[in-house]
């Protein structure tokens, strides 16, 4: 199974979403990071395949085939997620988020706990409020949150520059999505399968600069909920060598979750975890 689909909200607004995987296995809702889209989940339908898993991956308003939502609030998107799962018939499922996707994984499962059955935060953006949460970002990534925080006005700029750059030059972006990240994700990159995925993304994950500007700001706010009132069974993966999603958030994130496992790899960085997503995905199915 791997299909896209579009699904109207109650608002009128299209959600688009993808599907991956088992047609009749165990329902995993995946979150893309920021900027990102569903396509990045492609990655798992080998693996879901072959555990029984079937993973379903919306795109957020203004990602991929999903339309805007000016003005979107963290919690709010969290009734657009509960529409798409009750249209899939989906009463209990697990919830699995990279990225800039946790804060979003994170609030469903403190709104809905009744409704989630895991939480898997695999590579994401912790609280920058967090102990040394900033501490082991590379200096590029550390500066840039640090000038939208005092300077939040700078990302329409900003995203407005990468996403004219997106549309003329996808190469170029391309090659500097692959530059900012470590040795270990640069070698994962560099795959076939990789580098088809990684295009397919960039038309997807940067097509309106609103939304990614809003979500640049919402990453460097406070999280609107508390993380230690999240009752659901979460697994954190984080790999030492990550310096954008660093180990400190990780482990933020492990010691305020109160039923949470946190299972680390030292030598890795995001995308090494690709190379074990059959172990991930059956986290979803015990």
């Amino acid at each position: 199974m791997n299909f896209d689909a579009t699904f109207t909200l109650v608002d009128g607004r299209t959600l688009g979403y993808a599907v991956y995987g088992a047609a009749d296995g165990v329902p995993v809702v995946a979150l893309h990071g920021s900027p990102d889209s569903r396509v990045i989940w492609r990655l798992t339908d080998e693996a879901a395949h072959s555990v029984g898993v079937r993973v379903i991956a919306p795109d957020r308003p203004g990602f991929g085939i999903s339309d805007p939502s000016p003005g979107r609030t963290v919690l709010g998107w969290c009734d657009d997620l509960t529409q798409l799962v009750d249209h899939l018939e989906c009463e209990r499922f697990g919830l699995l988020a990279i990225s800039g996707g946790g804060i979003y994984a994170a609030a469903y499962a403190w709104q809905h706990p009744e409704r989630v059955s895991r939480l898997g935060l695999l590579s994401v953006l912790g609280p920058l409020e967090g102990p040394d949460a900033m501490s082991e970002m590379s200096r590029r990534i550390r500066v840039s949150f640090q000038l939208v925080r005092r300077f939040p006005a700078l990302t329409g700029p900003m995203a407005r520059g990468l996403c004219r750059m997106a549309a003329r030059n996808p190469q170029r972006v391309a090659s500097i999505v692959t530059r900012s990240r470590p040795v270990e994700d640069r070698d994962i990159i560099a795959r076939p399968e990789m580098q088809e995925v990684l295009f397919d993304n960039l038309p997807n994950q940067f097509r309106d600069p609103e939304t990614i500007a809003a979500e640049v700001r919402t990453a460097t706010r406070p999280w609107p909920f508390a993380l230690d009132e999240i009752s659901v069974p979460t697994i954190i993966w984080q790999g030492g060598r990550d310096d954008v999603h660093t180990p400190a958030m990780a482990r933020h994130l492990a010691d305020q979750i109160p039923d949470a496992r946190l299972e680390f790899e030292p030598g890795y960085a995001t995308f090494n975890f690709f190379d074990g997503l059959d172990n991930i995905l059956t986290a979803f199915t015990e």
